[in-house]
């Protein structure tokens, strides 16, 4: 007789050895491919931001980030719905593709359309 309640079969079941051999697995390459625009932009890019592994793992991303390059309002938009999270129950990206995410828009707020700063805007602040 088991006192500690841990011989209870319906409380600790054990796993599955074949389902633990499939999770362990790599997951399948994805399924997008870069779109022509998204190849522009990684040839105009060139070694100045370096992307590795957001065009390999997320395809889709860097197609998004592409499509929206060449409009401000657009692509801002479209880096904050990636990188702050508004929808709650999402996992996130890897540190290394947020990271390649933020040098990338940091590289677009300074170099492609810089924002310009009105002396008038910020008298207010004084």
């Amino acid at each position: 007789m088991d006192l500690t309640g841990y011989a209870d079969p319906r409380r600790y079941k054990r796993p599955d050895p074949v389902a633990s051999e499939q999770s362990s697995q790599p997951s399948p390459a994805p399924s997008a491919e870069l779109s022509g625009e998204a190849l522009r932009l990684l040839v105009k890019l060139g070694t100045r931001v370096p992307l590795h592994d957001l065009p390999t793992r997320f395809p889709r991303v860097l197609n998004k980030v592409a499509s929206a390059w060449s409009r401000p309002a657009d692509a801002e938009r479209c880096f904050d719905e990636l990188l702050m999270n508004t929808r709650g129950a999402r996992q996130g990206f890897p540190l290394s593709v947020v990271s390649e995410l933020t040098t990338l828009r940091h590289y677009y707020l300074t170099h492609v359309f810089p924002k310009r700063n009105d002396p008038w805007e910020q008298s207010h602040l004084r």
